[in-house]
C-alpha cells in the first residue's frame, strides 16, 4: 500500500479562479446555507446568505469578488467541468477485457456531484446486461449491483485529490467493472480490511464529504467500502478488489454474468 501526503486543510476552501457566482445555482446554495445556518430567519438578505454560505466553506473571495471554493464549485455548480475540466466522470463501455480493446460507449459525465453520480450511473444501466430472476421474476438482477457501483463512484468522487489533473473514470469491460480516482491512499489504512469491518471514515475531502451527507448523498459512518463488499456478495461469490498506489485508487466489482456463465470474452 502507497501514501501520499494529505490534501491541505484549506484547500478545501480555496476560491476556484476564472469562476465567479453565475456559476453557482444560487437558488440551491441559498437552500443549503438556510438550512445548515440557524437564525437566518425565513427571509435572509443575500449579504447575509453570502456570509453564511463563507462561514461553510462555500464562498470565498478573491480581491473584492465573491466566488466558489472548490467545495462551493463542486456542490453547487451548474457546471464545474467548465472552469476545471478534471472534475468530471469519464464513462466507457470497452468490448473487452483490456483498454486496448473497442470502445462501444462512452460518455463525459459533466455537471455537479450529485448529477456526477446519477449520469454515471445511467450509463451503467444502459451499458450492462440484466439476469433472469428467479425468485422474482418481474425484477430482473442487472450485471453489478447498483448500490455497490454508487457507493464505489460515491468514494471516488469524495476522495480523489482535487489537485490532481486526473478524472475519476468508471470503466466496463466485459468481465468487470472499475472505477479509477487520481490520488493515492492518504492515511496508513488497508480497504480490504475496511471492506470486512468497516467503522472508519477518513474523508481526504472533509468538507466536500460534509457536504454531501448533509445533502444526503453518503452517511459517512464507515459503511461505504462494506456495503459494497456486501451488494457484491449477495450477486456473486467473487470479490471486490482494491488496487492503490502513489497516484491511484481502483475498485473492481467482477460481472456476476460473466462469472456464472465461465465467460471473460462476454458479448
Amino acid at each position: 500500500m502507497s501514501l501520499v501526503a494529505p490534501t491541505p486543510l484549506g484547500f478545501e476552501r480555496s476560491p476556484v479562479a476564472g469562476s465567479g457566482l453565475d456559476d453557482l445555482d444560487l437558488p440551491s446554495l441559498h437552500a443549503y446555507v438556510k438550512r445548515r445556518i440557524a437564525g437566518l430567519g425565513a427571509e435572509p438578505d443575500l449579504a447575509a446568505l453570502e456570509r453564511g454560505a463563507q462561514r461553510l466553506g462555500l464562498l470565498g473571495s478573491i480581491g473584492s469578488h465573491m466566488v466558489p471554493t472548490v467545495v462551493g464549485l463542486m456542490a453547487f455548480g451548474t457546471a464545474p467541468q467548465l472552469i476545471r475540466p478534471e472534475w468530471g466522470v469519464a464513462c466507457v463501455r470497452v468490448r473487452g477485457a483490456n483498454l486496448a480493446d473497442e470502445v462501444a460507449a462512452r460518455n463525459d459525465v459533466e455537471g455537479p456531484l450529485a448529477a456526477l453520480v446519477e449520469q454515471s450511473l445511467e450509463f451503467v444501466r444502459s451499458n450492462t446486461r440484466v439476469a433472469p430472476n428467479l425468485l422474482r421474476p418481474s425484477e430482473p438482477a442487472g450485471e453489478y449491483p447498483e448500490a455497490a457501483v454508487r457507493e464505489a463512484l460515491l468514494n471516488g468522487l469524495l476522495h480523489r485529490d482535487y489537485r490532481l489533473s486526473g478524472r475519476v473514470s468508471l470503466r466496463i469491460f466485459n468481465d468487470r467493472l472499475e472505477v479509477w480516482s487520481p490520488g493515492g491512499l492518504a492515511l496508513p489504512l488497508s480497504l480490504d480490511e475496511l471492506a470486512q469491518h468497516g467503522g472508519a471514515s477518513f474523508p481526504r475531502n472533509p468538507l466536500l464529504t460534509a457536504t454531501a451527507r448533509t445533502l444526503g448523498l453518503v452517511e459517512q459512518v464507515g459503511r461505504g467500502v462494506p456495503l459494497i463488499r456486501k451488494a457484491l456478495g449477495e450477486a456473486t461469490s467473487l470479490p471486490v478488489q482494491f488496487h492503490t498506489s502513489q497516484t491511484e485508487v481502483r475498485v473492481v466489482l467482477p460481472s456476476y454474468i460473466n462469472a456464472s456463465m465461465g465467460n471473460v470474452a462476454g458479448n
